[in-house]
């Protein structure tokens, strides 16, 4: 497969340092490149093949990064803005760049969007979501195409109704309040209803949103009905999922094991066969996960592996000593095996993904 580099200057460091050759750069014509000869603002590809794993995952984190950062800012602005004029065809585009990426960016994109949750968390959430639900829909073959894009389109915009809540509630370390409690309990409703104002015509986005919190069993919020609404239920096990990992002030993450033995725990089949998709995609350590390896290293797992445990992990630290420099390892090897998750909160702020990726090319 081909990769395309839209900005060439991110290719002059690694040619530079000799861990990208000419030889491997091809112009749009299909010649190869000569950095004497090509022409201001053309860009670039690269056979994938002809590439080492770490240049190539730097390569692609560099347009993939810049356009996950280009869809949360222009969701974190539909969603703030409230424009009616603009809303629909704003969520249709980004639902779009969503559906591509989870379909051949899905590990990256969501270490991405983990390893920097903290930054907004109420944004970034329904990003992951997002994500997670669409990967996972298209796993369980339940839904047609323009079914999984409505749900998709109802996880970006599940909790419009409560943005300024969750963005408090983060560094919130006091009981909530009865107000509180009230608006957490009517956002499905309030979300749903505010999205008829803001123009969404399509029933199964808005039933999605409105039924999220409505689990199987009648258990769930706000009218403790019972949800028989597949896509919903996909919804509410993405939302739970990604909710249970997310850093918070007041408590460490869950590790994906936790978090899966926790949905388990609802005892519903389809929350189960949801669930078990989850767990089959993600791995137990899912990517953006931060990890401790058998020697001390500690890294962020990148890549899902063969298996559920032995993820391609980006290594940043090594303990007690600082060791040596940022590297990718493979963790299915015997001396490399992952020995646990850790919560994030335990090392303080971390470096940003794509700064860790550029030093090991």
């Amino acid at each position: 497969m081909l990769i395309n580099i839209s900005d060439a200057k991110v290719v002059q460091p690694l040619l530079q340092r000799k861990s990208l050759s000419p030889e491997h750069l091809y112009l749009y014509s299909g010649k190869h490149y000569n950095p004497a000869t090509r022409l201001a603002g053309e860009s670039l590809v690269a056979l994938e093949t002809e590439l080492t794993q770490s240049t190539l995952l730097y390569l692609q984190a560099q347009d993939l990064f810049e356009e996950l950062d280009c869809c949360y800012k222009v969701l974190s602005k539909a969603l703030v803005d409230e424009e009616p004029e603009t809303f629909v065809l704003v969520m249709d585009e980004l639902a779009e760049r969503f559906k591509h990426i989870a379909i051949h960016h899905f590990d990256l994109a969501y270490a991405y969007l983990a390893w920097h949750t903290a930054d907004d968390y109420p944004v970034m959430h329904h990003m992951l979501v997002a994500l997670t639900l669409f990967r996972v829909g298209l796993c369980s073959d339940r839904f047609s195409e323009a079914e999984l894009t409505s749900h998709l389109k109802a996880a970006l915009t599940m909790n419009i109704s409560m943005l300024t809540l969750q963005a408090r509630l983060r560094a919130q370390t006091e009981p909530l309040s009865r107000d509180q409690r009230e608006t957490i309990r009517k956002h499905p409703e309030q979300s749903a209803n505010k999205l008829k104002l803001l123009g969404v015509k399509d029933d199964i986005w808005i039933e999605s949103v409105r039924m999220h919190h409505e689990l199987p069993d009648g258990s769930g919020y706000p009218n403790q009905i019972p949800n028989n609404n597949v896509g919903s239920v996909l919804l509410s096990v993405c939302d739970s999922f990604n909710a249970r990992m997310a850093q918070r002030d007041y408590r460490s993450n869950f590790t994906a094991e936790q978090a899966v033995k926790d949905l388990f725990a609802h005892a519903d089949h389809l929350y189960s066969c949801f669930t078990a998709i989850i767990l089959e995609e993600l791995g137990i350590y899912p990517a953006g996960s931060l990890v401790q390896l058998t020697g001390s290293q500690i890294g962020c797992s990148l890549i899902r592996g063969e298996t559920a445990i032995s993820p391609v992990v980006l290594v940043f630290r090594n303990l007690p000593s600082p060791g040596p420099g940022v590297a990718l390892v493979d963790t299915s090897s015997d001396g490399n095996k992952v020995r646990n998750a850790l919560p994030r909160r335990d090392l303080g702020k971390l470096p940003s993904l794509l700064e860790l990726l550029s030093k090991v090319v």
